[in-house]
């Protein structure tokens, strides 16, 4: 029976980790290969697919199980509860990165980047500007879909996947 429970959790694990990876990189890179499709562009598409598919994993595996685990012992493991807290880790776990991650001590650290097509300060002076809170969020939302895209794949698999055992 154990064997069956790790099993069922496996292959809910790997259709998220897929799921992501394949939602993820079409996002990122299909605006530049319908402008430019040259074969590079296939090499940087699958060099990125790996880190997604590893960060994605890592995500599912360290956060993700044992939140499901704690939702599942309480009885509280409903779609709605896992669409709403894999909407939620993401963002959190963004938010912690870029609050361990920004330049504390240098004042005098400025960044920009092609934001849409065109050239945008993002940081001047050590200070977001307005483009880099507008990115910031941007991304915040973009992981938060991710997450919940994840949450809902993820409860739907392991309903799905329990109920082939349970009628085997």
């Amino acid at each position: 029976m154990a064997m069956k429970q790790v099993s069922i959790f496996i292959a809910a694990t790997l259709i998220v980790v897929i799921e992501i990876t394949l939602i993820s990189t079409v996002w990122v890179f299909a605006p530049s290969v319908m402008h430019n499709p040259a074969g590079y562009l296939i090499n940087q598409a699958l060099f990125y697919a790996f880190f997604a598919a590893l960060v994605t994993g890592i995500i599912v595996l360290v956060v993700g199980l044992p939140t499901y685990f704690v939702l599942d012992y309480k009885g509280k493991s409903s779609q709605s509860n896992l669409a709403l807290l894999g909407a939620i880790i993401p963002v959190v776990i963004f938010f912690f990165i870029m609050v361990v991650t920004s330049s504390g001590g240098n004042s005098t650290y400025s960044s920009g980047q092609n934001y849409y097509g065109t050239y945008r300060e993002m940081v001047v002076d050590n200070e977001r500007t307005l483009w880099g809170w507008i990115s910031v969020i941007e991304q915040f939302i973009t992981y938060s879909i991710y997450g919940l895209i994840g949450a809902i794949t993820f409860g739907k698999a392991i309903s799905v996947i329990k109920a082939r055992y349970k009628n085997a």
